[in-house]
């Protein structure tokens, strides 16, 4: 028991927010440099470290952390053994990047550890977005056996941002302290999710017009950003940052963007900033009953990552984009940094209550 005669909190390196955000950004501060290994295909390790090492880690540390929420059961292993796994996922990834079974074997019982109590709770509803780390796996696999290609995912980790922010953006926006009914967007995620879906035929076309649509959709979903207290709004900018992601997706399917200037828009500004707005949240300030409060490395960060993206993408453009890239590299490393220089020191805490919003009693 605490003073106060509360019950004592874990440490946040033993819950699932510590040890996967920090897995996620120690692997997110790599990423640029892959290409300085000697690797026979720095391309798709860098793909592959971007959507399922980083990407793959925040889902996870989000959805351990939510099912706990939905479920009221904790997760059948213990957080660090499950961080070790994914950890130990991705450099089998690197030590054997042909073989598809060697990062799998290792990410099933985290993604078992996330489907499990949400079965055993019949959360039915609870299940497609309990089943995404399954489904990152069966991606991997599905990507080294050539049954997808490395082009499709930046579409598929938009469609999963656009469900996981369409949900829970507008419910952060609507807890804010003396919000006025109505400023808040309310309403299902179908037209959203079906707009990415149509963003999927072959048609370039049909296929850029269905992203132009979900650009402006998601747009709707932020509406009254701009009340928002700065953790809330750091959110809100996150998920605002998809609309020109899918817009930029858009252009590059009539061949008006480079495709890379427009995966980059998706990962870097959309992506990036939105693992970052929902991980900060661990480890910012709180007060009873006030609302989170940023660090300043937090907004560091945060301005980093969207530099970073807007120089890799303008990169394309240029004579010479080496220099650019490396630039973005360092700013978007260096974003990471900066937010590991606050989650770190706060792993030996007590983990707050809720951990990804604003305190109240437990």
């Amino acid at each position: 028991m605490s003073p106060d005669g509360t019950p004592a909190r874990a440490a946040l390196w033993r819950h699932p927010a510590g040890v996967f955000f920090a897995l996620a950004a120690a692997l997110a501060t790599a990423l640029p440099w892959v290409w300085l290994l000697p690797l026979d295909d720095p391309r798709l390790a860098h793909v592959r470290l971007g959507i399922f090492g980083f990407g793959g880690a925040a889902v996870a540390g989000y959805v351990l952390t939510a099912q706990r929420a939905w479920t009221g059961r904790d997760a059948p292993l213990p957080a660090w053994l499950l961080g070790t796994l994914a950890l130990a996922a991705r450099i089998a990834a690197l030590r054997w990047p042909e073989a598809a079974l060697a990062p799998a074997l290792p990410l099933v019982p985290v993604a078992g550890s996330v489907l499990w109590p949400v079965v055993m709770a019949r959360r039915w509803a609870r299940l497609p977005l309990a089943a995404a780390p399954i489904a990152l796996v069966l991606a991997e696999v599905a990507l080294i056996r050539d049954h997808i290609p490395a082009g499709a995912l930046p579409l598929a980790m938009a469609a999963l941002i656009l469900a996981v922010g369409g949900r829970a953006v507008p419910a952060f926006l609507a807890s804010e302290p003396g919000r006025v009914p109505g400023t808040t967007a309310t309403g299902p995620l179908w037209p959203g999710l079906c707009l990415a879906g149509a963003a999927m035929v072959p048609a370039a076309v049909p296929s850029a017009i269905a992203l132009a649509l979900a650009a402006l959709w998601v747009l709707t979903r932020v509406r009254g950003l701009w009340q928002a207290g700065a953790a809330n709004l750091m959110l809100a900018l996150a998920y605002a940052a998809l609309a020109p992601a899918l817009a930029g997706l858009a252009l590059g399917r009539l061949g008006a963007l480079p495709p890379a200037a427009a995966e980059h828009l998706v990962t870097m500004a959309a992506m990036g900033s939105m693992v970052l707005a929902f991980a900060a949240r661990a480890t910012m300030g709180r007060t009873d009953g006030g609302p989170l409060r940023p660090h300043p490395l937090h907004r560091m960060a945060f301005a980093a990552l969207f530099a970073a993206a807007l120089v890799r993408t303008a990169a394309e453009a240029a004579g010479d984009p080496a220099p650019w890239i490396a630039l973005s590299g360092a700013l978007w490393s260096g974003a990471w940094l900066a937010f590991l220089g606050v989650h770190l020191p706060a792993l030996a805490r007590p983990a707050p209550f809720p951990v990804l919003s604003a305190s109240r009693k437990a």
